[in-house]
């Protein structure tokens, strides 16, 4: 289909700030599993290749236990097909889920098994109880979207475009990773908890 401009979050950027963050938390070693989220959804699939990039470029001494396994679309999925990866690799230093679901049943399956915070782990998205979870160094990163901006930006660039305006083919609403050092940072607070008057000029 024909477009005047693309807003939407870099997710191929994502997985790699998340394969980033990851090498540099083992160190360059180590035994890690990508939990995949759903069969024919285009961001996550995106954000899974480019954590498998970056990973087998930058760290060829981390081996890539398990990738080919779904979480699904919902919690409860997740939350058994993570336990059955737990129970059959013991071996683990780290996981990378890439989004909100896969995220959380990762989380609990953790918790359950008692490895919460023993095993790095890497999500993506946030909500209270995985921010919360980074708080207690449960997760040791999330890659977050800005999902203000992409409304706001969304809706910027349509106005542009009924007006004639010229604008960019593809216009990237930034994803950045959340961790524990910079949780409180005033930009960080920003893409987490935005400041409404702010972004409407009031």
């Amino acid at each position: 289909k024909e477009y005047s401009s693309f807003v939407a979050t870099d997710n191929y950027k994502g997985g790699k700030i998340a394969a980033r963050h990851l090498i540099e938390l083992l160190g360059g070693k180590g035994n890690v599993l990508l939990l995949r989220y759903a069969e024919g959804s285009a961001s996550t699939t995106r954000r899974e290749q480019g954590f498998l990039n970056e990973i087998k470029e930058a760290a060829p001494e981390i081996q890539v236990l398990s990738s080919d396994q779904y979480a699904g679309v919902t919690v409860e999925s997740a939350l058994q097909i993570s336990q059955n990866l737990l129970n059959k690799f013991t071996n683990l230093n780290g996981i990378f889920c890439p989004n909100e679901i896969s995220t959380f049943g990762m989380l609990r399956a953790l918790k359950t098994a008692g490895r919460a915070g023993k095993v790095t782990f890497i999500g993506f998205d946030s909500n209270t109880p995985l921010i919360e979870a980074l708080r207690n160094k449960e997760i040791h990163g999330l890659v977050v979207q800005n999902p203000f901006k992409m409304g706001y930006l969304g809706v910027k660039t349509i106005y542009d475009v009924i007006r004639g305006k010229q604008v960019e083919p593809r216009i990237d609403t930034g994803v950045t990773m959340l961790t524990l050092e910079n949780i409180d940072d005033p930009e960080i607070q920003e893409i987490i908890n935005p400041d409404m008057k702010k972004w409407l000029g009031k």
